[in-house]
């Protein structure tokens, strides 16, 4: 293998481009809409399976189908907050379950961890914003009574707010 000698100011001056001779595309900006975000039929369905158990079961039950819950969970993962949330306000039965965990300190506490922390990413990652006109008209609830609350980041008080509603 043969060393070559460092390049030369003539030999960047004139070998090298100029970085105004190259031209890159713009970078696409993909916007998304609330009505694109992935929640198939199985996540829905999953959906329902966690609420529904959490909602029936006492705490015993629930922790010997820990297991079981945090799978299901797993599954659901990709599903953006607000869409897991939608799913859960668009449903009478849902919303009806959604009461009972929220009158159980140890059920609510489970609940809100991991929904909680699944908005915080969301927000911080900007991608609550664009979609709260779609989430507010889905459910049927005016985005002015729930903006206070993502701004400040108050999940709990959201839910309660959303369950006032």
């Amino acid at each position: 293998m043969q060393d070559l000698p460092p390049p030369s100011a003539y030999h960047l001056r004139y070998a090298v481009p100029s970085a105004s001779i190259i031209k890159f595309p713009p970078i696409a900006v993909q916007s998304e809409k609330f009505k694109d975000l992935v929640c198939s039929d199985q996540d829905r369905s999953n959906i329902f399976e966690i609420i529904t158990t959490i909602a029936e079961n006492n705490k015993l039950t629930l922790l010997l189908k820990q297991s079981y819950l945090k799978n299901l969970g797993a599954q659901i993962n990709h599903v953006h907050p607000l869409k897991f949330l939608a799913t859960i306000f668009t449903s009478g039965r849902l919303k009806g379950c959604l009461y009972e965990i929220f009158d159980d300190y140890f059920k609510r506490g489970g609940f809100m961890d991991g929904l909680g922390s699944h908005l915080s990413q969301e927000a911080d990652r900007g991608k609550i914003e664009p979609f709260l006109q779609d989430f507010a008209a889905e459910i049927k609830v005016p985005i002015e009574g729930m903006r206070p609350y993502f701004q400040k980041r108050d999940w709990e008080g959201l839910v309660r707010f959303l369950l006032k509603s």
